[in-house]
């Protein structure tokens, strides 16, 4: 179970404007971002989302907030016979080390789309910034981490709502 600790966590969320449900800051405020800490199976691991007006990014790093590895997600939605395409690729980091972090990629993305509340919302990319210990391969490692991330993307559109 993944625990905030208050005292760490540091949280800047700026001022933001909504377009059909779709979180977009206004230019003069980017980028919004949410920082958290939290210890999650045992290991301290640093989670973020920062709101882009073309792009999500979203991070953990359980390596001293170090980055490893940039995948990005992109959502190709076809009207015609109603599909959804994910595709990812590694901007940066080892392409052939572990293609667990492309999984991780996919799945906040997809979590992410389906916050949405209409497939008509555009869906921008999401770019993942990530560096794990070995635990980090655990499926409730996985689970937890991916879990988080939309919780705090999730949040962070709130406040946005709520600006």
């Amino acid at each position: 179970m993944a625990t905030s600790s208050d005292t760490t966590a540091t949280t800047s969320l700026q001022a933001l404007s909504l377009s059909n449900n779709d979180a977009r800051p206004f230019p003069q405020h980017l980028p919004a971002t949410i920082i958290r800490s939290y210890e999650i199976m045992g290991v301290p691991t640093d989670c973020w989302v920062q709101l882009f007006g073309d792009q999500i990014v979203v991070g953990v790093s359980q390596l001293q907030g170090k980055v490893g590895t940039y995948c990005l997600c992109q959502v190709e939605e076809t009207a015609l016979d109603n599909t959804t395409r994910f595709h990812v690729s590694t901007l940066l980091g080892s392409k052939r080390d572990d293609v667990l972090l492309e999984v991780y990629a996919r799945r906040v993305t997809e979590q992410i789309a389906a916050l949405r509340t209409s497939r008509s919302d555009a869906m921008p990319a999401v770019l993942l910034g990530i560096s794990l210990k070995p635990e980090g391969k655990d499926p409730k490692m996985f689970t937890e981490i991916v879990n988080i991330l939309v919780k705090l993307y999730s949040e962070a559109v709130k406040k946005v709502a709520e600006s």
